[in-house]
C-alpha cells in the first residue's frame, strides 16, 4: 500500500477509535455522546496530542457523516407532532428563533464584527437540538406531558427554521448581499420544504408498496439511499446546503412507521460508522490559539450567555399558557444547540469573510449549551417523578 494510503487509513482508525471512546465515556457520565466524540477528536488533533491532522480523506468522510446525521434527524422528525399544542409550539419556536437571531446579530455588530459575521452569529444561535432534549425527556418519562410535546414540536420547527436560516446564510456571504438572490434562495427553500411535506403522504405509500416487491437485496433501503442522494443533490443545485436535502429526505421517508422503523435501524447502523468522522473532525479543527486571546474568550462567554438567556426567556414566556413551572421547563429544554448548531458552526469555514476564530467559538458554544441545558433540565425535572400526561 502506498505511504499516502497507509497514512489515510491510520487517520481513519485513530479518529474513529477516539470518537467511539469519547462516545462511551460520555454516555456513562450521562452526558450527550456526540459531545464526547467532539472532545476526543479535539484531544487527538493538532491542538493536543497531534496524532492526526485534517486531510482530504477525513473531510470526505466528514461530509458523508453530516449527510447521514441530518438524514437520521429527519427520520426522527414527525411534523404531525406540532399539531399537539400547535399554537403554543409555534409561538415557542417563532419567538425562540427570532429573539436569539436578532440579539446575536445586534451583539456582533455592536462588538465591531463585520456584517457577514454578525449574520452568522445570529444564525448560529437559532436552532435547538431535538435529540439531546428528547433523551432527557425520555429518561424522566416526560415525553408525552404537555410541556414535553411543546418542546418536541417547537424543536421540530426550530430545526426547520434553523435550516432555512442556514440556506440564507450563503446568500449573506458578502457585506452587501443581493436581495433578489436572497429572496430566491429563501423561496426555493420554502417551496422545497412544502413540496416534501405535501408529497410524503401521497407518494411514499404508493412507491414503497411497489419497491417492496422487487427482488434486489434490501430494496427499501436502496430506495432510501437514492432519495437521500437525490434530495441532497437537488438541494445543492438550488443554492442550499446539501445537508438540508438530507434532512428533508429523512422527513419524506418518515411518513409510514412500517417503513421508518427499519430505515431508522439501517440508517443508525451506517451512522454509527460515518457520523463519528464528522463529529471528531469538528473537534480536530478546534484551535486553542483561536480561543486564547482575551477578545475571543469575551466573545465566547458573551455568545454562550446570549444563547442560553435568549432561548430560556423567549421560550418560557411563549409557553406561559402551560403554567409557570411547565413554561420554565420548556425554556430549559430549548437551550441545547447540539447537532444543528454544530453544523451551522462548521459552515463558517466555507465563508471567507468570517474570522476563523468564530468556528472554534461556535463549536464551543454548541458544546457548552448541550451540556448546560440538559443539566438544568434534569435538575428541575427531578422533583417531578410522576409527570401528569397531557390530555
Amino acid at each position: 500500500m502506498p505511504q499516502s494510503g497507509l497514512q489515510g487509513l491510520f487517520s481513519l482508525f485513530v479518529v474513529f477509535a477516539a470518537a467511539k471512546v469519547g462516545e462511551e465515556i460520555f454516555e456513562r457520565l450521562g452526558q450527550p455522546p456526540l459531545i464526547g466524540q467532539i472532545v476526543f477528536g479535539f484531544l487527538v488533533g493538532p491542538a493536543m496530542l497531534g496524532w492526526v491532522t485534517p486531510s482530504s480523506t477525513l473531510d470526505f468522510m466528514s461530509e458523508i457523516g453530516v449527510i447521514f446525521l441530518l438524514f437520521e434527524t429527519g427520520l426522527d422528525t414527525q411534523p404531525e407532532e406540532i399539531l399537539h399544542h400547535g399554537v403554543t409550539s409555534f409561538m415557542v419556536a417563532l419567538i425562540g428563533v427570532l429573539t436569539p437571531l436578532l440579539v446575536g446579530w445586534w451583539f456582533a455588530l455592536a462588538a465591531g464584527e463585520n456584517a457577514v459575521t454578525a449574520r452568522f452569529v445570529g444564525t448560529l444561535l437559532v436552532a435547538t437540538s431535538i435529540g439531546i432534549t428528547a433523551k432527557v425527556l425520555e429518561d424522566f418519562g416526560a415525553t408525552h406531558t404537555a410541556f414535553g410535546r411543546v418542546i418536541l414540536g417547537a424543536a421540530v420547527l426550530d430545526d426547520i427554521l434553523g435550516l432555512l436560516a442556514l440556506s440564507a446564510l450563503s446568500s449573506f456571504s458578502s457585506a452587501h448581499p443581493h436581495i433578489v438572490n436572497l429572496l430566491l434562495t429563501l423561496g426555493f427553500a420554502i417551496a422545497f420544504f412544502l413540496l416534501v411535506l405535501l408529497l410524503r403522504h401521497a407518494a411514499v405509500p404508493r412507491v414503497s408498496g411497489r419497491i417492496g416487491r422487487l427482488r434486489s437485496r434490501a430494496p427499501i433501503w436502496s430506495m432510501a439511499l437514492v432519495v437521500l442522494l437525490a434530495f441532497s443533490v437537488m438541494s445543492a443545485e438550488i443554492g442550499m446546503a446539501a445537508i438540508i436535502g438530507a434532512f428533508l429526505a429523512g422527513v419524506f421517508l418518515s411518513e409510514r412507521e412500517e417503513i421508518a422503523v427499519p430505515l431508522r435501524q439501517q440508517a443508525g447502523a451506517v451512522s454509527s460508522f460515518v457520523v463519528p468522522f464528522f463529529l471528531a473532525t469538528i473537534g480536530l479543527r478546534v484551535s486553542i490559539h483561536a480561543l486564547a486571546s482575551p477578545r475571543s474568550l469575551y466573545l465566547l462567554a458573551a455568545i454562550t450567555g446570549i444563547a442560553i438567556v435568549t432561548k430560556l426567556v423567549a421560550c418560557a414566556l411563549s409557553a406561559l399558557p402551560l403554567g409557570r413551572r411547565s413554561a420554565l421547563l420548556v425554556g430549559l429544554g430549548m437551550i441545547p444547540r447540539g447537532e444543528v448548531g454544530i453544523v451551522v458552526a462548521a459552515e463558517s469555514l466555507r465563508i471567507a469573510a468570517i474570522p476563523q476564530a468564530f468556528y472554534s467559538i461556535g463549536i464551543t458554544m454548541a458544546v457548552l449549551t448541550s451540556l448546560i441545558g440538559p443539566m438544568l433540565l434534569r435538575l428541575f425535572l427531578r422533583p417531578e417523578r410522576r409527570p401528569v400526561p397531557a390530555a
